[in-house]
């Protein structure tokens, strides 16, 4: 199992679940929020800090960027203890309403679970009470702050951000990409590469304090922050001008994702299943495949 490793502030009223692969975020207030719900594995001890840490309150809202199993894995058990609203984009509502993404989330977890020798039965079930958010609408939280909702499509087509005012703490998912072990920023743009791009630009607009990423580490202070996006951006197109080179090579798009693993991913900040890493790179590999290479 993974080790507890506590809940430490980040500024102000948000908290963050330490967790190297899976740092999870608290806002805590008349309503408490927790920003995605981390990996099946993680849901009991998960369950145990909050406990610790909010003593007899509870969870009144989860705010999911997007529907991948990293992210959404844990929801199903916390729902049954906080009966908590969720808060997602209309494309992540409908894929946790479907039975084969259900299963198909739940699978991940499991090989998750099987990595990290937790042999426990837990399983990921369909959550309930899942409210469709947009760009543009605003979560109250106080009479002073607020959340703001993005979409940031390019990851996934269901990815959101949100934007904490007037303390201007970003939480883009998995929108801003992921740093690495070896120091090295990697991109995600698993649905689209021309979306991601769009997407890391708007971000980039925010003029953020902290980014407060889903993976590895948070970035404090706007120059960092803005360095960070910009560093983001310029992988983003290195990686798609390598593909493309790889694609002039050949056509074998599997190959390609083969070698890029091998590549791009062998200390990734974000263990896994093989599986769903090869998913992610070869989904890239077909973004640029069919945005910049196939000919109509």
């Amino acid at each position: 199992m993974v080790r507890r490793r506590g809940i430490s502030p980040l500024q102000g009223n948000v908290f963050v679940i330490r967790d190297p692969m899976f740092p999870l975020y608290v806002i805590r207030g008349d309503r408490n929020l927790l920003i995605d719900c981390s990996i099946l594995a993680r849901a009991r001890e998960i369950e145990d800090e909050l406990e610790r840490f909010l003593g007899g309150e509870k969870i009144d809202q989860v705010l999911l960027t997007h529907s991948h199993y990293d992210h959404t894995g844990a929801c199903s058990h916390l729902q049954e203890k906080y009966g908590f609203e969720i808060v997602a984009s209309q494309r992540t509502k409908e894929i946790l309403a479907s039975d084969k993404a259900i299963a198909f989330i739940d699978g991940l977890n499991q090989k998750f679970k099987e990595m990290l020798q937790d042999r426990s039965g837990l399983v990921f079930s369909k959550p309930h009470n899942v409210r469709a958010v947009m760009e543009n609408d605003v979560l109250p939280l106080s009479s002073s702050q607020e959340l703001e909702v993005l979409e940031t499509p390019g990851h996934t087509r269901c990815s959101l951000s949100f934007l904490l005012k007037p303390e201007n703490i970003l939480f883009p998912g998995d929108a801003a990409g992921v740093m690495e072990r070896n120091g090295r920023i990697k991109p995600l743009f698993l649905s689209s590469y021309m979306q991601y791009e769009a997407s890391l630009k708007k971000l980039m607009t925010l003029n953020a304090a902290v980014l407060a990423l889903p993976h590895n580490s948070v970035v404090r202070g706007e120059r960092a922050v803005r360095e960070f996006l910009e560093a983001s951006l310029a992988e983003t197109g290195k990686l798609k001008e390598k593909i493309v080179c790889a694609l002039k090579r050949t056509d074998d798009l599997a190959s390609i994702a083969e070698d890029l693993l091998d590549e791009e991913y062998s200390a990734p900040a974000i263990m896994g299943p093989r599986e769903a890493l090869l998913l992610n790179v070869t989904a890239m590999v077909k973004s640029v495949f069919y945005e910049f290479v196939k000919v109509p």
